[in-house]
């Protein structure tokens, strides 16, 4: 049985057994939180991976971080707050149980089906859904950059520290 504290726990040792320049991680690993909040949930993955590429991003480093922040454990709440910042910057396009027969039909479908559903939201539900993915997402996903650089050195410090011991 998956426990938060071991969730956490793996998630904590996949970032340290990182290789890499640590400011090249600490902006993969920014950049995946925002996409990872921004409610994208079928077609999550497929824009992430050719954004890292193309702007030559640490592709690894942003799906564990994507990964990290939206997952089964985080999908409902991460909706909940995106619909309702979302909602209060654009007001009554879309209810909260509108939005849940929609997510419903998202986790319980194939990936072809999902990123059809989510392709048919229509602009009002998509319009919420990414303006408050959006407004949470950026200071998230800078927060995470700096608190991950931080972290990212401190972890190369130790790598260092260790090799000169041996």
């Amino acid at each position: 049985m998956l426990t938060i504290s071991r969730t956490i726990r793996y998630y904590f040792l996949r970032f340290t057994r990182l290789r890499g320049d640590p400011r090249s991680l600490a902006v993969g690993t920014g950049f995946g939180v925002f996409i990872g909040i921004v409610p994208l949930m079928p077609i999550q993955t497929i824009i992430l991976i050719p954004l890292t590429i193309l702007l030559r991003i640490n592709t690894l480093a942003a799906l564990i971080a994507a990964t990290a922040v939206s997952n089964p454990l985080t999908f409902l709440p991460q909706y909940y707050f995106t619909w309702k910042v979302g909602n209060m910057l654009l007001p009554d396009r879309i209810s909260w149980e509108q939005l849940q027969s929609v997510l419903h039909l998202i986790r319980h479908e194939s990936l072809w089906q999902g990123i059809q559903t989510f392709l048919h939201l229509g602009f009002n539900t998509i319009a919420v859904l990414l303006c408050g993915g959006i407004l949470i997402g950026l200071p998230a996903g800078l927060l995470v950059y700096y608190a991950s650089l931080l972290f990212f050195i401190k972890v190369r410090k130790k790598r260092m520290t260790k090799h000169k011991l041996d």
